[in-house]
């Protein structure tokens, strides 16, 4: 027998596919964003498979961890 529901990483992939066709109605100069976005996102899908059962969740927390990563980046360089 053969799963009939998908994983939590399948459905981050299927809103990262979502959001790449969205990417392709975008103009061109602004389509680097949601391509940054999509990369913080592909950084902690694996973790969410452990964790989380909303893909959706897991998608907002992974982009949020990577933000909050680059503020701290940029508060630190800040300070140098």
């Amino acid at each position: 027998m053969g799963r009939n529901v998908q994983s939590i990483r399948q459905e981050i992939e299927n809103t990262i596919r979502r959001w790449e066709a969205y990417g392709r109605a975008m103009k061109e100069g602004e389509r680097i964003y949601l391509q940054r976005i999509i990369e913080k996102v592909k950084i902690h899908s694996g973790e969410a498979q452990y964790a989380l059962y909303d893909p959706l969740e897991a998608v907002f927390l992974s982009i949020l961890i990577e933000m909050e990563k680059e503020i701290e980046e940029l508060r630190n360089a800040g300070r140098n």
